[in-house]
């Protein structure tokens, strides 16, 4: 299905919770998130439905996401359900990754097709400050398990933060030398807690270019420039939501763990879609597609949607 705008919509991200075993300082409070009553999150059943009427609109490919996703109980279950779905060409799931020794192989087994690691830093220090809540040590171990599991070609999300972890980047970079990794550079976006952050927080994606030259630009995929070392094995993502905005290219919906559904991640308008079934819930999907909005305005002024992150869905 086409949206107001003629981009096609076939790319679901579908959140799973808002809780999250981490507090990171650009996504959450120090103090978590208010804790919501187990009604007011989406059942394994709903989020099944939900999908499914995705899907009848023209959805292939779905990304399970939070909060932490993998804190969700019953998500190798929904993996399955999901799986299940004709027409859902690929399912993936974006993560910490510090859960992931215990649940790789069980969600690779219920279906799930790939993963991305979320990973501001190389470093144990600055890992333990900028999460709050975890180590390091985890993450790796879980990087094992994944790849254990049959998880080939992880791709590592990096939030780009000027003053925290620029000087890492060529340390990211070299990881793509000896891994069929894709390592990927995400620009820090004005919303939530760093909305008020200082502007040389907020680096551009060329910024990586500049310090790594020799990176020679390969096919583009979704809405990564990706580039490549001489010899590498795996490769180098930018992901450029402020200074390139790609917004006449996107594909996606997104729908919160509470049940709205989002055209843009930046956007304040949203669409209840609990209490919907069958055509009524199908015809929902369609509206919330037609009325998806034509950009956002990063480079004007912070997000314009009044939730975290979290509460969205990564």
């Amino acid at each position: 299905m086409q949206d107001g705008c003629g981009r096609t919509i076939d790319y679901l991200r579908l959140s799973v919770t808002d809780r999250c075993n981490y507090r990171c300082q650009y996504c959450m409070p120090e103090t978590g998130v208010e804790k919501r009553a187990h009604a007011d999150i989406l059942s394994l059943e709903e989020l099944a439905e939900i999908a499914a009427a995705a899907v009848a609109c023209g959805v292939k490919k779905i990304r399970l996401t939070g909060g932490e996703p993998l804190v969700r109980r019953g998500l190798v279950d929904l993996c399955r359900m999901l799986r299940a779905i004709p027409g859902v060409e690929e399912l993936c799931l974006t993560t910490n990754g510090s859960l992931l020794p215990k649940l790789a192989a069980p969600l690779r087994d219920a279906g799930l097709d790939r993963l991305n690691i979320s990973l501001d830093t190389l470093r144990v220090e600055r890992f333990a400050a900028m999460t709050r809540l975890g180590t390091l040590r985890d993450v790796l171990d879980g990087i094992k398990a994944a790849e254990a599991a049959g998880f080939h070609d992880l791709k590592f999300d990096t939030v780009l933060i000027g003053g925290f972890n620029d000087d890492e980047i060529g340390d990211f970079v070299d990881l793509s030398r000896e891994h069929p990794w894709e390592m990927r550079f995400i620009e820090l976006m004005p919303m939530g807690p760093c909305a008020s952050w200082d502007k040389s927080c907020f680096l551009p994606g060329s910024t990586v270019l500049e310090r790594v030259p020799e990176l020679t630009p390969i096919e583009a995929q979704g809405v990564a420039r990706r580039y490549k070392l001489p010899g590498a094995k795996g490769t180098v993502g930018l992901i450029s939501p402020v200074s390139h905005d790609f917004c006449g290219d996107c594909r996606r919906i997104r729908v919160t763990s509470d049940g709205k559904l989002k055209g843009c991640l930046h956007s304040r308008e949203e669409l209840s879609l609990r209490g919907l079934h069958g055509e009524a819930l199908v015809n929902a999907f369609r509206q919330g597609i037609l009325q998806k909005p034509q950009r956002h305005h990063l480079a004007e002024r912070r997000s314009d949607t009044p939730r975290n992150m979290n509460q969205i869905g990564g």
